[in-house]
C-alpha cells in the first residue's frame, strides 16, 4: 500500500518538475528576444538614423531582435495597415507606434521613446510578428476579397497642400522653357494660317496639352513601378546623378552658345514636318498625337526634372505616387494652356516668339543651374 503511494506520487512529483521546466522554458521565451519593427524606405536618410539609434540600443542588450520591413513591400504594406502606421521611418514595440513626427530628426528623443515603449511593454504585447503572423491568412483572404492585398492604405495626411504645390511647381519649372514657346509659336501660327478661326486654337491647345499629359504620366506610373525593383532602385541614383550632371551641363553650354548667337542644342526642327501633317488633318486624335510626339521631342527639356520628381516620388504607395506625378504633370501643361488660353483670345504668336527670344538665354541657365544643385542633393540623398 505504502509502495504504491510512493510510486503515484513519485508521478505527481514528476508532472509538477515537467510542468515547472515547461514553464520556465515559456517565461524565457516571453523575457527574450523582444521584437522591434523598423517600418523603413529604401535610400531614406531618415530611416538610416532611426536603424542607427536601434542599433545602438540593441548593442546593450542582446534579448532584443529588429525586424525590418520596406513601406512598398507586402510584408510592409500588411504591418502598416495592422497598426495604421503614417510616417516612414516608423519603429513598431508590441502596439506602440512611434512615428517620425513624434521625435522629428531629435536622435535623443527617439532613443528615449524606444526606452521607454520597450520598459512599458507588457507580457501580452510581447512578439507582435507572431500575432500578425497568426493572423495573416485571414487578413489576405479579406484584402483578396475587396482588392486591396498589394495597396498601403491612402495617407491623406502625406498628400498636404504643400506637398503637391512644390510638385506642380516643379512642373512649371520644367514645362516654362524655349522648347514649349517655339513649339506653341508653330502650331498657333499654322492653326490660324489654315483655318483663321480662335475656337479651333482653343481645341488644338486642349488636345496637345491632354497628349503630352498622358504621354508623362503614363511613363511616370511605369517608372514608378519599375524602380520598386531592389537593383533598378539602387542603380537610378547614380544613373540620375549622372544624367542630371550631363543635362544641367547642356543647359549652360546652351544658353552660352544662344547669348553669343548660335543655334540651340535642343533643336526640335526635324519635327516641324509632323506637327505641320498634324495641324493640317484638324483632328482631334491628330492634336492629341502632336502633343505625344512632342512629349517625346521636349525630353531633353523636361527630362532632368522629371526624373529628379520621380526619385522623389517612387518610394510611395502606387495611389499616393499617381497623385503626385498628376500634379507634376499638370504643372508641365500649365504654361501651354496658359499661353494657349492668350492666343485663343488674341494674342500674336509674334509676341510669344519675341518673349522667347528675349528670354531663351535665361531660361536655358535658370534650369541648367537648378539641374547641378539638384545633383548633388539626390546622390547624398538629401532631399
Amino acid at each position: 500500500m505504502d509502495s504504491s503511494r510512493e510510486r503515484g506520487d513519485g508521478k505527481i512529483a514528476r508532472r509538477l518538475i515537467a510542468l515547472a521546466i515547461l514553464l520556465a522554458i515559456f517565461v524565457s521565451l516571453s523575457s527574450a528576444d523582444q521584437e522591434i519593427i523598423l517600418i523603413k524606405s529604401r535610400g531614406c536618410p531618415k530611416c538610416a538614423a532611426a536603424e542607427r539609434v536601434l542599433n545602438g540600443i540593441m548593442a546593450e542588450d542582446k534579448d532584443l531582435r529588429l525586424v525590418q520591413y520596406d513601406y512598398i513591400s507586402d510584408d510592409g504594406h500588411r504591418i502598416i495597415k495592422e497598426y495604421k502606421v503614417k510616417d516612414v521611418p516608423s519603429v513598431i514595440i508590441g502596439q506602440r507606434v512611434i512615428g517620425y513626427r513624434d521625435y522629428e530628426k531629435d536622435s535623443a528623443k527617439l532613443e528615449r521613446l524606444v526606452r521607454e515603449a520597450l520598459a512599458n511593454q507588457s507580457q501580452d504585447s510581447v512578439g507582435p510578428s507572431i500575432t500578425l503572423q497568426a493572423n495573416q491568412s485571414s487578413n489576405q483572404s479579406i484584402d483578396y476579397q475587396s482588392g486591396t492585398d498589394n495597396e498601403a492604405e491612402l495617407n491623406l495626411q502625406e498628400i498636404s497642400l504643400y506637398a503637391v504645390s512644390a510638385v506642380l511647381g516643379a512642373g512649371l519649372l520644367a514645362g516654362f522653357n524655349p522648347c514649349l514657346l517655339g513649339i506653341l509659336v508653330f502650331l498657333a501660327a499654322s492653326v490660324l494660317a489654315s483655318s483663321r478661326r480662335r475656337r479651333e486654337m482653343a481645341t488644338m491647345v486642349a488636345f496637345f496639352s491632354l497628349g503630352i499629359f498622358t504621354m508623362y504620366f503614363l511613363f511616370g506610373l511605369g517608372m514608378q513601378r519599375l524602380l520598386q525593383a531592389d537593383a533598378v532602385a539602387a542603380a537610378f541614383r547614380y544613373i540620375l546623378t549622372a544624367f542630371l550632371i550631363a543635362i544641367g551641363m547642356a543647359h549652360i553650354l546652351d544658353a552660352v552658345r544662344l547669348n553669343s548667337g548660335g543655334n540651340s542644342l535642343f533643336r526640335t526642327d526635324w519635327a516641324l514636318k509632323y506637327f505641320r501633317s498634324g495641324v493640317d488633318r484638324g483632328s482631334l486624335s491628330s492634336y492629341f498625337l502632336i502633343g505625344a510626339l512632342f512629349s517625346l521631342v521636349k525630353l531633353p527639356c523636361v527630362g532632368g526634372v522629371y526624373l529628379a520628381i520621380l526619385d522623389l516620388i517612387w518610394a510611395r504607395n502606387y495611389t499616393e505616387g499617381a497623385i503626385f506625378l498628376a500634379a507634376f504633370n499638370l504643372g508641365v501643361v500649365l504654361p501651354i494652356l496658359i499661353l494657349g488660353g492668350f492666343l485663343t483670345l488674341g494674342m500674336s504668336p509674334a509676341q510669344v516668339d519675341s518673349f522667347r527670344k528675349d528670354h531663351r538665354v535665361g531660361m536655358r541657365l535658370v534650369t541648367g543651374l537648378t539641374l547641378l544643385a539638384l545633383a548633388p542633393l539626390i546622390y547624398w540623398q538629401l532631399i
